[in-house]
Order: structure tokens, then C-alpha cells, then sequence
């Protein structure tokens, strides 16, 4: 039952990655328009760059937002300070993960495509702080929800 559960729970990280990366992606979309560029800039730049368009760029983001829930969701899960027993607690470490991957994802990105590093990190801080907020809201509502439930389910008669 319990492997059940953390099954349940890293389910939770990745849809937690993919909804926070999807507003992500809305976010860049509208930052990109406001400043007179176009709506898929990026998605195209990464697509291009490995040989294909803005689809191919959208689905690596994807991935890779995807992927980071799911790394959120093991952390929470298996390291006892990170336990979420509130959505509180969730939106903080969920800033903090969207926090730690401006550095981590966005300095390889600007060298790799050959832009300068402050104006990636500066352009990314938003949208990566808002993918964090929805990953930890995400996680945290269902891990206290999975908790509740099996609460609930012991306090009833069989």
C-alpha cells in the first residue's frame, strides 16, 4: 500500500511539472509579444537548434518540466525535512525548486545557444517561479490529500 501511495504521490510531481511548465509557457509566450517577438521565439530556437521547430522545442520543455516534478516529488517524498504537511510549505519549496532551476537550466541554455547569461536568467526568473508555485501547490494538495484519505479510510467500520 505504501508503494502505492508513492507511486501516487511522484504521479502528482509530474503533473504538477507538466501544469507548472504549460502556464510557464504561457507566461514566456506573453513576455515574449510584449517586448514585439514572436510567441514561440524560444520553442523555436531550441527546435531549430536540434534540427527540427517550435513543436520539437515545446516538447523537450515539456520533458523537461515533467521531469523536474518528478525529481520534486521523490525529494519530498524520501527526505525527511522536505515532508510536506501543508500547501504552505508546498508553494515555499515549490519557489525554491523554480528557484534553483534559473542556474541549473537556464546558464547551460544561454551558452548553448550562444545568448548572454544575465539576459536568460533575467527573462526566466518569472516563468520559472510561477512553474515552481503550481509544482508545489500541486504536490503538497496531493500528498495531504492521499494522507487524508487513508486517514479517513481507517476510522471507517469494515
Amino acid at each position: 500500500m505504501r508503494e502505492n501511495k508513492a507511486l501516487i504521490g511522484i504521479g502528482f510531481g509530474v503533473v504538477g511539472g507538466l501544469a507548472g511548465t504549460v502556464l510557464m509557457d504561457i507566461v514566456m509566450m506573453i513576455t515574449f509579444v510584449s517586448v514585439g517577438e514572436s510567441a514561440d521565439m524560444f520553442f523555436t530556437t531550441v527546435g531549430e537548434r536540434l534540427g527540427d521547430g517550435a513543436l520539437l522545442g515545446i516538447a523537450i520543455h515539456n520533458l523537461i518540466g515533467m521531469t523536474g516534478g518528478l525529481i520534486f516529488s521523490i525529494l519530498v517524498l524520501h527526505v525527511r525535512a522536505l515532508k510536506l504537511d501543508s500547501v504552505k510549505k508546498g508553494l515555499v519549496l515549490g519557489l525554491a525548486a523554480g528557484a534553483i532551476t534559473i542556474p541549473l537550466g537556464c546558464i547551460p541554455l544561454a551558452i548553448w545557444l550562444g545568448e548572454p547569461i544575465l539576459d536568460v536568467i533575467a527573462f526566466s526568473i518569472l516563468p520559472h517561479l510561477v512553474w515552481g508555485t503550481v509544482l508545489g501547490w500541486t504536490v503538497a494538495y496531493g500528498f495531504i490529500r492521499i494522507r487524508s484519505r487513508a486517514r479517513s479510510n481507517k476510522t471507517l467500520p469494515v
